[in-house]
């Protein structure tokens, strides 16, 4: 008879737990992961027709600070912290590359990329390091940062020689501590860079 009384006590018990979830809604719920992809706008054409040179990206190395795919964000000087639902689509190794490649071509300074043309000749090797790749959220100012160095390499006789080398680093304010924000401030800083990185190769290739 006791253990009767037990097991209606604990039926109880959870019929109440349930109806009291179900009326007043308490439930967890977490927000839905987002995925993002860094796009940056159109490049200013600089040559027509563009010049008789191909490229070949041979590597993309991003720091093992920021190289997976959950954004990155500093909240103090020594603490950094990553969002699990909030990251980019692909890897970011992948989205600079491909973003980095349709920059050159726009811009005229080359007229072929031979990561999707394979039976052209590659008269030039680029590299791209990335060391910085985060939303500085410190201030009341939240900023999108990006740094990365560019080398392109003249290839003549099988002989690669650096012709090109150049740190790029932006701080762009963004509008709030936010995602979104952050993406949108990463597409301008990356933008900015790529046109100027592309003004000085157009001085500097022959």
């Amino acid at each position: 008879m006791t253990s009767m009384k037990f097991t209606d006590r604990i039926l109880i018990l959870i019929t109440m737990s349930v109806l009291f979830t179900q009326c007043f809604g308490v439930s967890k719920t977490f927000p839905e992961k987002r995925f993002f992809l860094i796009e940056t706008n159109e490049t200013k054409q600089l040559f027509s027709p563009p010049k008789p040179r191909t490229f070949f990206v041979r590597k993309v190395f991003i720091s093992p600070r920021f190289e997976g795919k959950e954004f990155v964000y500093r909240k103090d000087n020594v603490v950094y912290e990553s969002d699990f639902y909030n990251g980019f689509f692909i890897p970011p190794s992948h989205n600079f590359k491909e973003e980095l490649s349709k920059s050159l071509i726009r811009s005229g300074n080359f007229e072929w990329d031979a990561n999707l043309h394979t039976r052209v000749g590659v008269t030039h090797y680029i590299e791209l390091n990335l060391s910085q790749l985060y939303g500085d959220f410190r201030s009341k100012e939240p900023k999108a940062v990006i740094e990365f160095e560019v080398v392109v390499f003249e290839d003549k006789d099988s002989i690669s020689s650096p012709v090109f080398r150049k740190t790029f680093k932006q701080n762009v304010i963004i509008e709030k501590k936010d995602a979104e924000a952050l993406v949108i401030g990463w597409n301008s800083a990356l933008s900015q860079s790529f046109s100027e990185m592309n003004l000085e190769l157009s001085k500097q290739l022959k």
